[in-house]
């Protein structure tokens, strides 16, 4: 069983760098933030790839391991957060909510707004990675693959239907786009995806999710252009979910990223070893794919700060994007230093 795919590493860096153009305010990256839901599916991708057919999943033991796995870097990040907070004099209560990964509901309630939120507004996302990760292994757990599978559709519908209710109802941005329930089809997508993979039933029909993905997302920046009759007028409206969260349609457009996203993380895996062996210019974006996490979560303090001292968006991208590197390089040290010693010389292997 292959358990490794340099595509999707390649994908994941590139991903990481569209994210931090559209945070940057790079020209025309408007639509940048829709990396994240990608990385939804390629998460869930992983962990029904990795675990699918194994009758003796240890839920704990899954569950120790993404805690080492996502939670050293996030309380860095998170250290950091409540220093500021501190500095700006204001007590970071919400460090609780954070250390929880429970911080979305708190948003959900408040408007996107607490103490350490100025240094954390990145990390909704890995709210929703553990949550939603956790029910996914409890299913695998839990359920035969036949029922598991009809989980995963049921989660598809699920995730549709709680976009549509909350904005036919009004609801605030947030109400929408920070509840878990809405992006679980994109994890749902993710483990459908790694199910026909590891069955071997993928074929030309991810090359279909991929085209009606696209056609969707050029649907909702249509609907968006509407009112001036510009393509790229609508395109730059995606900067902000206010746009597109108030229409059922472009509500949707995370359904449209997932399908687009499923197309091309398939194409990457079926055309995975061919790829890397006929391009090595690629190895730089693998390394940057396998820090991607890292790299996400400390992007975001350190861009911040950087533009507290210029604006010109250039320079900006440039020196969030080599700072970034250089502290996920230094956090990455310690951290193995202070593995080693704790655990004797056996780590994980991995922090990403």
């Amino acid at each position: 069983m292959k358990k490794y795919y340099p595509g999707i590493q390649v994908l994941r860096g590139v991903l990481f760098l569209f994210i931090l153009a559209f945070h940057c305010n790079v020209p025309y990256a408007d639509f940048g933030w829709g990396g994240v839901e990608a990385f939804f599916v390629i998460s869930a991708f992983f962990i029904v790839y990795k675990q699918w057919g194994n009758d003796s999943l240890n839920v704990k033991e899954q569950i120790k391991h993404r805690i080492v796995r996502l939670y050293p870097s996030y309380i860095a990040v998170l250290l950091v957060a409540a220093l500021y907070s501190l500095l700006v004099k204001a007590i970071p209560y919400d460090m609780v909510t954070h250390l929880l990964s429970v911080q979305n509901f708190q948003w959900m309630i408040t408007g996107y707004k607490s103490p350490m939120q100025p240094m954390t507004a990145h990390t909704w996302t890995l709210s929703i990675e553990v949550w939603v990760g956790l029910i996914i292994l409890i299913l695998l757990k839990m359920l035969t693959k036949d029922r598991f599978k009809f989980a995963m559709y049921i989660m598809f519908a699920i995730g549709i239907a709680y976009r549509l209710i909350t904005i036919i109802c009004g609801a605030n941005v947030w109400i929408i786009s920070l509840c878990p329930i809405a992006h679980i089809d994109a994890f749902a997508c993710g483990a459908l995806l790694a199910i026909g993979m590891r069955e071997e039933k993928v074929g030309r029909q991810i090359g279909v999710l991929s085209v009606v993905g696209i056609v969707g997302i050029m649907i909702c920046i249509l609907i968006m252009a509407n009112r001036n009759g510009r393509f790229i007028a609508g395109y730059k409206l995606l900067s902000s979910s206010k746009n597109y969260l108030n229409n059922w349609f472009t509500g949707n457009i995370y359904l449209f990223i997932s399908l687009f996203s499923v197309g091309l993380v398939g194409m990457l895996c079926l055309n995975d070893e061919k790829m890397v062996k006929t391009n090595q210019s690629v190895k730089p974006l693998v390394t940057l794919g396998d820090n991607s996490y890292v790299l996400y979560l400390f992007h975001w303090p350190v861009l911040v700060v950087i533009r507290h001292f210029v604006k010109n968006w250039a320079f900006v991208f440039a020196a969030t994007f080599i700072v970034s590197i250089a502290a996920a390089f230094v956090f990455s040290g310690l951290y193995s230093a202070v593995s080693k010693k704790l655990l004797g010389g056996k780590t994980n292997g991995s922090i990403i």
